[in-house]
């Protein structure tokens, strides 16, 4: 669950704070939220992303029904991304799940052409929300990490993915 962020003063240059700890419970999610809401009332534009697969700065950051309706418009993507978005490509016309964004990267195909936008939480402070099934990507992660060392470019861009995905909110969002 990277904030990432891009830092309004001098230069424009985004930063990236990563929270990570293999432990359950030790406060990652609430630490996460925080920070980044004291870095949007600084005056920096803000984005959370809630990798975490139990997805709790997500579900304490949003209303249940607001969520619902994201993972429930997602649903079939998850199940079936190459059918479903030649089905319906206005839905990326609003914010969508960290697991969306990074399936077509896990089903090894081209990465989105347009972002969804963030969801708003408040001024200066966005969420990319998680997903349960978030875990899925987790496991192409762990699948593929071994062949990023023969450079094999579907591993290293599963990989890097989540990190150039920050980037690409910075510079379309920030």
């Amino acid at each position: 669950m990277p904030p990432c962020l891009k830092n309004t003063s001098k230069k424009d240059i985004m930063k990236i704070i990563s929270l990570f700890n293999n432990k359950g419970g030790v406060g990652k999610s609430t630490l996460g939220y925080h920070l980044g809401a004291a870095l949007a009332e600084m005056g920096h534009k803000t984005l959370l992303v809630d990798l975490d697969p139990q997805c709790n700065m997500t579900i304490w950051g949003i209303p249940t029904e607001q969520l619902h309706e994201i993972w429930e418009k997602e649903d079939k993507y998850i199940d079936d991304y190459e059918k479903a978005i030649n089905e319906n490509e206005d839905i990326l016309n609003s914010s969508r799940s960290i697991h969306f964004i990074l399936k077509p990267t896990e089903d090894g195909l081209n990465d989105l052409i347009k972002l969804p936008p963030p969801l708003e939480l408040k001024p200066n402070l966005a969420l990319i929300p998680g997903r349960l099934s978030v875990h899925k990507f987790e496991n192409r992660i762990a699948e593929r990490w071994s062949s990023v060392y023969l450079g094999d470019n579907l591993a290293i861009r599963t990989i890097t993915n989540i990190r150039n995905i920050c980037s690409k909110y910075g510079e379309e969002y920030g």
